[in-house]
């Protein structure tokens, strides 16, 4: 099995030295730049399977690093840690905004920082087999088809709160999600928001309209930093009306969506409120949960879980706080963890 190869980006030598022999000690390939500069030559010429960077350098920040690997487009879709001293969430807050997928605070122990490289490497070798679908793999000895969906595509990166498209927008595209999260809701004249559905990494989105012929009924917003292949309406169009088994594959998509809204339809129309609460918290958790991660472990503000479950707030809140009393989940720092999912499940009126 080959080595992943890891690329630590740190200015201060001892700092720099001990990360990569700890990566060493764990069978990685490790290599090592002593500034931002000599970090993005590395990258460019070795293709690094995750990159470690210190936020602050001279030269070139920990932040100008990360723009310039967003441009390589053999970087994408490879893990971009930040590594810090500094305190301050703002600090964070930008890193994760500009599209890093984690940070360490520094100093950090060997432990906390294998387990990290280890789970964002899964992440990204899971990303990379759901490009390639389990749907294309049934097809890799027959047409390739399939595949030219995937095929010389521009990835845009979206920022965490930015729209993909609006309700009323034309469909230009089919977007399949490469990272990230991302919310598909309406709304009403109000301005409340209702969440028909989550798309995470390997899902496609606004083939509705394209197969409709007919503009988005709907809002697309990112909930984290993210990044979606577009393929062209054009492209997507031939292929649909060229290829049966492409064709069949969107149908059942389509039937799939079909099914799901009817099914929270009936929720929203005879649930309580509690059991609505305990239907979105599990939907949220399972589009979050990653391969070869039993832990059902959200980050989702009450906002967002009053979209899904189409009640308030403030209801929301009195309902997490009475699943924290039973015991059934945990809350810290906004982040939500089922403790009891069977319990949760079978949760009746």
């Amino acid at each position: 099995m080959n080595k992943s190869t890891i690329l630590v980006i740190e200015d201060n030598k001892d700092m720099r030295e001990n990360t990569a022999e700890i990566l060493e000690l764990s069978n990685y390939n490790v290599l090592m730049a002593e500034n931002g500069k000599i970090g993005i030559e590395l990258a460019r010429n070795s293709n690094p399977d995750l990159i470690l960077c210190d936020i602050a350098m001279p030269e070139l920040d920990g932040y100008g690093v990360l723009r310039a690997i967003e441009n390589m487009p053999e970087m994408i879709g490879k893990p971009f840690i930040f590594m810090t001293a500094k305190s301050a969430k703002s600090d964070f807050r930008k890193g994760m905004d500009l599209g890093a997928d984690d940070y360490f605070i520094k100093p950090f122990s060997g432990d906390d920082l294998l387990k990290i490289v280890s789970s964002r490497l899964k992440k990204s070798l899971a990303l990379l087999n759901n490009n390639k679908t389990a749907d294309q793999k049934e097809h890799n000895n027959g047409s390739n088809n399939w595949n030219s969906l995937f095929e010389h595509r521009i990835i845009k990166k979206i920022r965490n709160k930015d729209m993909l498209y609006m309700e009323g927008d034309s469909p230009n595209y089919l977007y399949f999600v490469v990272r990230g999260k991302i919310k598909v809701f309406k709304s009403n004249e109000a301005g409340k928001e209702y969440i028909v559905n989550i798309c995470k990494e390997g899902d496609f989105l606004g083939h509705i309209a394209l197969l409709e012929n007919n503009e988005h009924r709907e809002y697309a917003m990112a909930m984290e930093p993210c990044e979606v292949l577009l393929i062209p309406k054009q492209d997507f169009c031939q292929l649909i009306n060229s290829d049966t088994e492409t064709a069949m594959k969107f149908i059942k998509l389509l039937s799939s969506n079909y099914a799901d809204a009817e099914e929270k339809l009936l929720q929203l129309a005879y649930d309580s409120a509690r059991k609505r609460v305990a239907e979105a918290i599990i939907f949220i958790s399972k589009k979050y949960k990653s391969e070869g991660n039993e832990e059902l472990t959200f980050t989702m503000n009450r906002e967002n879980i009053s979209s899904l479950s189409g009640i308030s707030p403030e209801s929301v809140s009195r309902n997490l706080t009475d699943f924290k009393e039973e015991g059934l989940i945990t809350t810290l720092n906004g982040c939500i963890k089922i403790l009891n999912l069977k319990r949760l499940e079978s949760l009746k009126n």
